[in-house]
């Protein structure tokens, strides 16, 4: 290793956060070539503070076997986290490559039943993490613009959610802010456990057509788009079934609802008045929100 990597290297060790905020800036092509002299360990403690869907992206620059030793020196969070966020082809040779001992214990991290929301979440969903600044926020949405929506989470570097801001949000804010100063740190959430059926009846769908998925610790596990419960109800043929007039007004509000939709109160009230021989009144757009800003199925 020549003097000025063995530079960069003390500099890295002795200051982790700080490198990983600067490295992320960078494509993911250039800091691996910057990483591959490293051992394992050295590059391990560096891709701990990076966020998960970055560090992945950097791994896959990696050799295989660099990079099967790499997750097996992370701690089971990160690593879960990184792994989660890669190719399903380079999963697959790493969990071929890694030893017995730590193999099982991350397949069982990841591992949820087909059907439920871990399982049907996307991973790769574009992530930022709470402590880069708004420009640094833009940028890297533009970076991983196929993978991005109108919600980005705002995950930790251990992994948890923290929050989410829109790009309206972050358009509107100064570019020196920190993301975590404006995300909204109250947001609904799908347990990573969760069935087909209860997605279906989960009402958060009714404000919002991206949900994140969590598991019990709290870790963002990927997110759930519109276009996927749409799948999973076309398997499920959920038809209304007949039934009373306010029930069928029910169904109604709830198929408009799934859009973003508001029906006004008033219908309600013409329900009592309505007639059977009547058709009922055509439901009334609400307020305009944000809602109808929100990504389209």
């Amino acid at each position: 290793m020549d003097a000025e990597s063995r530079l960069t290297l003390a500099y890295l060790k002795s200051h982790p956060l700080e490198v990983s905020r600067q490295l992320e800036s960078w494509p993911p092509a250039d800091v691996a070539m910057i990483m591959t002299p490293y051992t394992p360990q050295d590059i391990a403690i560096v891709l701990e503070h990076i966020s998960p869907s970055q560090a992945a992206r950097i791994l896959e620059h990696l050799t295989l076997d660099k990079t099967t030793d790499v997750v097996t020196l992370l701690p089971t969070a990160p690593a879960v986290g990184i792994l989660r966020q890669c190719n399903p082809s380079v999963q697959q040779e790493v969990f071929a490559r890694l030893d017995q001992s730590v193999g099982p214990s991350l397949r069982l991290s990841m591992a949820y039943p087909d059907g439920t929301a871990a399982s049907l979440a996307d991973p790769r969903v574009a992530i930022l993490p709470p402590d880069i600044t708004v420009s640094a926020a833009l940028q890297r949405i533009k970076r991983d613009a196929a993978h991005a929506t109108y919600y980005h989470y705002v995950v930790k570097r251990d992994g948890i959610l923290a929050g989410l801001v829109t790009t309206k949000e972050l358009l509107a804010a100064s570019p020196d802010q920190l993301t975590a100063t404006i995300m909204n740190g109250h947001i609904a959430t799908v347990a990573a456990e969760a069935t087909e059926g209860e997605l279906l009846q989960n009402p958060h769908w009714r404000l919002y057509h991206t949900l994140p998925v969590v598991d019990r610790q709290g870790y963002f596990l990927g997110a759930l788009r519109y276009r996927t419960l749409r799948r999973v109800e076309a398997q499920f043929e959920v038809k209304p079934t007949a039934g009373p007039l306010p029930q069928a007004l029910v169904q109604m509000w709830e198929a408009y609802a799934m859009i973003g939709l508001h029906i006004m109160t008033d219908l309600a009230q013409a329900v009592d008045a309505s007639i059977s021989e009547q058709k009922p009144p055509l439901p009334k757009e609400g307020k305009e929100t944000d809602v109808t800003s929100q990504e389209t199925p």
